[in-house]
């Protein structure tokens, strides 16, 4: 909140931001909350990231290792429901693979694919694609029994700031 208003990220500016900036500005909507708690990010130090690393094949972009740095250890009440943070999202992949395979969904993980959030073990997002700043896609079991997962955002900093906007009211 800055003088009693919402803070929040110009579009424009957003679109000239690169990834770790764009996860820096995402971070900053949420710290700015002024909730009861008086949540501070908890980062993760390179051996919790390096740990991260080695439990999936996938790559660990600049984006996701940023938002990992900042906040890889949790942040308060955001996404608290979802095992997101260090160490609950160790062994995700697996997890997803086991749901995919108890549902019959035909879909196999692409080898750089990561698994970055499950939400109570019937939805899961993960990264898709090389570079800084993967494409997001998204299972939800609800969806249907064989449906997939499809692409939900071009971008993990797309995925983490409407994730950051709703958690601090601004959608």
């Amino acid at each position: 909140m800055h003088g009693g208003r919402p803070v929040t990220i110009d579009d424009t500016v957003w679109a000239r931001m690169g990834p770790e900036a764009r996860v820096r500005a995402a971070v900053g909507l949420l710290d700015g909350r002024g909730d009861a708690a008086g949540a501070r990010p908890l980062g993760l130090g390179v051996r919790e990231i390096m740990e991260i690393e080695r439990d999936q094949p996938g790559p660990v972009g600049a984006a996701y290792r940023c938002f990992l740095t900042m906040t890889g250890g949790g942040f308060g009440r955001f996404l608290v429901s979802s095992d997101v943070f260090y160490p609950l999202m160790l062994g995700l992949r697996e997890a997803a693979e086991d749901l995919l395979a108890e549902r019959a969904v035909p879909f196999r993980f692409e080898a750089g694919d990561r698994v970055v959030l499950m939400h109570q073990g019937y939805r899961f997002d993960f990264l898709r694609g090389p570079g800084p700043d993967p494409e997001v896609w998204s299972y939800n079991e609800p969806d249907g029994p064989f449906a997939g997962p499809n692409a939900t955002g071009e971008r993990f900093t797309d995925w983490l700031r409407a994730a950051a906007e709703r958690e601090a009211g601004l959608r």
